[in-house]
């Protein structure tokens, strides 16, 4: 079975070029990038993955063609069939199921044009890279936030999907944080599931369910996108729970996770930092399609060898970190509209 965990080198930078992963490097001739995505209908692509990578690629004199496989993995498949006919001068994809594109990985190699992993890792293929945060500690830094308020009690896990790195890793990272504190008695995991697509209704019926047999008796719902922890929520309020006595986490800052934020129904949301993470996709395609070095400052096994990694941020925003992040991140959210029930929290940005 292959490793789903991102072993890391020890801190020192690699200075790995497309070439040295993926055999003798040519620079590319049609002036192309695919950006393949898992979907694109989540607000984070079409606000800042999407707008930031064109917008890097582009300045730098190429075109870019994305394409969206709306979270089916043999669609993927046909689309990268599609591109890699075409040609086109490096491809960076999100895959939709991190062992099935393992395929397109192949069929790059083949082809003879650079290929990289972007958010989620493709397990078990060669590739020039990856570009992505770490959600292991992602998942950590979320649980350690919410175990120091309430550091006993039962805790319910929400994962996303488990054909993702992004979602596996990050359920990792909750255990990490978790587990010496289940050993000592303090708090108990009563629920650890993952939600196909990443979709809201299993995530909500998971979160009833976990309720229901916990007799509304759950300290923490620790969940790994905020589509998922609007479920959550709406399961806390149909269970007549006061709002914010269960904290709940998400990911990805959507206006919906926001506006539980200011308003104290959500606890916080891990933000990816996907603007950061485009940049880096879009300028790791460039340098693939130049046989240059990517900008890698690490390693990760992918169980097919040692990937190199161009490493992204990613921290959690709570009520506290707020006005900080909503003055800093205006490309994302209307201030306005974070703040439309709580208008006397909004802050004055400088």
């Amino acid at each position: 079975m292959l490793t789903q965990t991102l072993a890391l080198s020890a801190g020192i930078a690699l200075g790995v070029d497309a070439s040295s992963a993926q055999g003798s490097c040519t620079p590319g001739k049609t002036k192309k990038i695919a950006f393949m995505l898992k979907q694109q209908t989540a607000f984070r692509y079409l606000n800042a993955d999407i707008p930031f990578f064109k917008k890097t690629a582009e300045a730098a004199g190429y075109e870019v063609l994305v394409q969206s496989a709306e979270n089916d993995a043999q669609a993927q498949i046909g689309q990268a069939e599609n591109i890699i006919t075409q040609g086109v001068d490096a491809i960076v994809i999100q895959p939709v199921d991190f062992n099935v594109a393992a395929g397109i990985a192949e069929m790059a190699t083949k082809a003879g044009i650079p290929l990289a992993s972007y958010d989620d890792m493709i397990l078990g293929a060669e590739q020039a890279g990856f570009i992505g945060r770490d959600p292991k500690d992602g998942g950590a830094e979320a649980a350690k936030a919410v175990l120091a308020k309430a550091p006993k009690g039962n805790y319910v896990l929400i994962g996303g999907d488990a054909g993702q790195t992004g979602s596996t890793l990050m359920q990792e990272g909750y255990h990490v944080t978790l587990d010496p504190v289940v050993a000592k008695g303090d708090i108990k995991i009563v629920m650890d599931q993952f939600t196909p697509g990443w979709k809201t209704e299993p995530a909500q019926g998971n979160a009833e369910n976990a309720l229901t047999a916990n007799n509304n008796d759950v300290q923490a719902f620790l969940v790994s996108y905020d589509g998922m922890s609007l479920g959550v929520l709406q399961a806390i309020e149909a269970a007549n729970i006061e709002p914010g006595k269960i904290l709940v986490t998400g990911q990805d800052m959507e206006m919906s996770a926001a506006q539980a934020i200011v308003e104290g129904r959500q606890f916080g949301s891990l933000w990816p930092a996907p603007d950061e993470m485009a940049v880096a996709g879009a300028n790791a395609a460039i340098a693939m399609a130049e046989c240059k070095d990517i900008g890698a400052t690490a390693k990760a096994d992918n169980g097919a060898g040692q990937i190199p990694w161009v490493k992204t941020p990613i921290y959690l925003v709570s009520q506290e970190e707020m006005p900080d992040f909503v003055c800093k991140h205006q490309f994302w959210l209307k201030i306005d509209e974070v703040y439309k029930n709580v208008p006397e929290k909004k802050p004055v940005c400088e």
